[in-house]
């Protein structure tokens, strides 16, 4: 379910519990020979709200001595796991840039440099791109209903979607294991 918080996230708390039928009305309809869902979630002990939150890219992560990494610098729709992934990869750019130019402020310009406008448009990507993307362009071309996946999209495409995605956000398995270490073994870091 997607709200429009373009005024701030107006709710109180993270994964708090929330009336079942404030949000079961969603899977009306979502009912087979083998599952009844909206059954199955009615007949829950308690449940509970659990936004995904992102918010619009930032035009610097630093300031002086001080920079943001992680969810600090880019909150992100966890998409294919890269808000974690991404998490690691500021880090082990940031150790890479304090090894290359010491413990100074031009470290903090040289990993904001390289990750803050990439990783602002990987926030971007995240809202229409993963597999939220695909089940989006599903919804387009046929409602969500079928019965064959590959008569609305074929897998071919399915791949090239999902490749793109994976490009975009530095997963692309084959680069990252051929890619060098981004800090050389034994590196230090020095005062400036």
């Amino acid at each position: 379910m997607t709200v429009d918080a373009s005024q701030g996230w107006k709710s109180s708390g993270w994964f708090k519990p929330v009336e079942i039928d404030d949000f079961v009305h969603h899977f009306d309809g979502w009912t087979w020979d083998w599952l009844d869902l909206p059954a199955l979630i009615r007949r829950a002990d308690a449940a509970y709200e659990n936004p995904m939150i992102d918010r619009d890219p930032i035009p610097t992560w630093r300031d002086g001595r001080v920079a943001l990494l992680g969810d600090a610098a880019h909150p992100m729709y966890p998409t294919g796991s890269n808000g974690a992934s991404q998490a690691i990869v500021d880090g082990r750019v940031l150790g890479a840039a304090l090894v290359a130019h010491g413990l100074s402020p031009e470290a903090l310009a040289a990993y904001d440099e390289k990750l803050c406008g990439p990783v602002g448009q990987l926030v971007l990507r995240n809202r229409g791109a993963g597999p939220f993307g695909l089940l989006n362009l599903v919804d387009e071309r046929c409602g969500g209903t079928f019965d064959d996946i590959d008569a609305v999209i074929p897998p071919e495409e399915r791949a090239a979607f999902m490749a793109g995605y994976k490009t975009a956000a530095g997963f692309a398995i084959e680069t990252l294991n051929a890619a060098p270490p981004i800090i050389p073994a034994g590196a230090r870091v020095t005062l400036a």
